[in-house]
């Protein structure tokens, strides 16, 4: 018989089970932290150079020696307004002299406005012990009619802003002064006469010529410029004046003792003070 041949048997390839690729895990996106801007900062008022507006206001003035931040109260004394000079002693006073805040001076003469008046002796100043507060500058004392310290007034180098019922005027030489008035402070140096700066032609202390915060009085035809300075020395104070335009202008008490009232306090109230300026209608 024939032997058959057996067919080969194909073995059958097998097909790889694939490889599962992993799903990845998505990472959550982070929610960005917000970024805060900055608070800005408060700028200064911008510099300007002529006259204020009437009643107060803060300022910086733009002057040939740079620019400088003030409190200027402006006051029309055309309109009915009285100056008024008024000192805590009734009489001349040589130690432990009495004192007001400027908002009592202000109130007890009926005023609407006012400022710190000249160089005292303060109680914490440790040379002062044997004089406190007291002053030795002329003040005429509206409200009893007569001079405090009035036989001062022949001291050289000082100058004097009095009022006269006709206005308010400056004399660069309080030792010539002999005219009538009703209101009169005295005081170290004067600033401005007749639109020029002069306080260079006196002599000054070294606060004065430092820098610090000044205050003064000054005139420009009807008009009062009660002011307060920062961070200027005397010459710098002047020029402030000059910028505002103004023609005549005295130095007054400054650091501590500053104060200047419109309605309230703008600046201070600072230390009690022996005498003040006080404008009222």
């Amino acid at each position: 018989s024939v032997s058959a041949t057996p067919s080969a048997t194909t073995t059958p390839t097998l097909t790889p089970t694939p490889t599962l690729t992993p799903t990845p895990t998505l990472s959550p996106t982070p929610t960005p932290t917000p970024t805060n801007s900055p608070t800005p900062k408060p700028t200064s008022p911008p510099a300007v150079s002529g006259p204020p507006s009437s009643g107060h206001s803060r300022i910086t003035v733009a002057t040939e020696r740079g620019s400088f931040l003030i409190d200027v109260v402006s006051i029309d004394m055309s309109a009915g307004v009285r100056m008024i000079t008024d000192t805590a002693n009734d009489n001349d006073c040589t130690d432990n002299c009495p004192t007001l805040s400027l908002a009592d001076f202000v109130s007890r003469n009926g005023g609407f406005a006012g400022m710190n008046g000249t160089y005292f002796c303060p109680i914490d100043y440790a040379d002062c012990a044997s004089k406190k507060n007291t002053f030795d500058f002329p003040v005429y004392n509206t409200r009893l009619g007569k001079w405090i310290n009035g036989g001062n007034l022949f001291w050289n180098s000082r100058s004097i802003i009095y009022f006269d019922g006709g206005g308010v005027h400056f004399q660069r030489n309080a030792n010539s002064f002999a005219g009538g008035l009703s209101a009169g402070i005295v005081n170290h140096p004067g600033l401005l006469e007749g639109g020029s700066v002069i306080a260079d032609q006196f002599g000054l202390s070294d606060k004065q010529a430092s820098k610090g915060t000044k205050t003064g009085i000054g005139i420009r035809g009807s008009v009062v410029y009660l002011v307060i300075a920062r961070s200027v020395d005397m010459l710098d104070l002047a020029h402030v004046f000059k910028s505002l335009g103004a023609n005549d202008a005295l130095n007054l008490d400054g650091g501590g003792s500053v104060a200047l009232w419109f309605g309230g306090y703008k600046v201070g109230p600072g230390r009690s003070l022996p005498n003040a300026v006080i404008f009222a209608r």
